[in-house]
C-alpha cells in the first residue's frame, strides 16, 4: 500500500530539463540563435504534452559544441556458466578472452561530422510525481 504526503499548498517544483539538437559544423552565430529559438519552441511544446511547463523566470541556456555521438544499444555478452562450459573443455575447447571492446572512440569537435548542443530550461508541474520500486527492489 501506498501513502501518499501532499502539503496543502501542492508547490510547483522546478525540474531543469535538457535536450540536445544537431547542427553542422561552425554554424553561423545568426544560424545558431535561429536554431536555438526553434528548438526551444519545439522543446516547450513536448514537455507542454507530457503536462511540463516552462517557468518564464529562467531563460533556456545553451552549452556545446559537443562531438555529434550516435546512441548505441550495448547487448552483454553472456558467459556461460562452468556447468554448461564442462562438456566443450572436457572436449579441448577453450574459453578465453578475446580482448574485445564495446567502447567506442569519439572524434574531437574539430573532427566531428556534426556537432551537439545542449538546451537546458526550467520546468514546473503541479502533478504529483510517484515512483514505484521494481519488484527486485521491494522489501517483503
Amino acid at each position: 500500500m501506498t501513502t501518499i504526503i501532499i502539503r496543502p499548498t501542492r508547490e510547483k517544483r522546478p525540474y531543469r530539463l535538457k535536450c540536445r539538437f544537431k547542427t553542422d559544423p561552425y554554424p553561423s552565430k545568426e544560424r545558431l540563435d535561429r536554431e536555438k529559438v526553434t528548438i526551444a519552441e519545439k522543446f516547450t511544446l513536448d514537455m507542454h504534452k507530457q503536462g511540463w511547463e516552462h517557468d518564464p523566470r529562467y531563460p533556456f541556456n545553451m552549452t556545446g559544441p559537443f562531438p555529434m555521438v550516435v546512441p548505441v544499444t550495448i547487448r552483454p555478452v553472456r558467459t556461460p556458466t562452468a556447468r554448461e562450459m564442462f562438456q566443450h573443455v572436457k572436449n579441448g575447447a577453450r574459453f578465453l578472452d578475446k580482448g574485445e571492446n564495446t567502447a567506442s572512440i569519439v572524434p574531437s569537435v574539430a573532427l566531428s561530422e556534426y556537432w551537439e548542443y545542449e538546451i537546458a530550461g526550467v520546468f514546473v508541474r503541479t502533478a504529483v510525481l510517484m515512483e514505484y520500486p521494481d519488484p527486485h527492489e521491494e522489501e517483503f
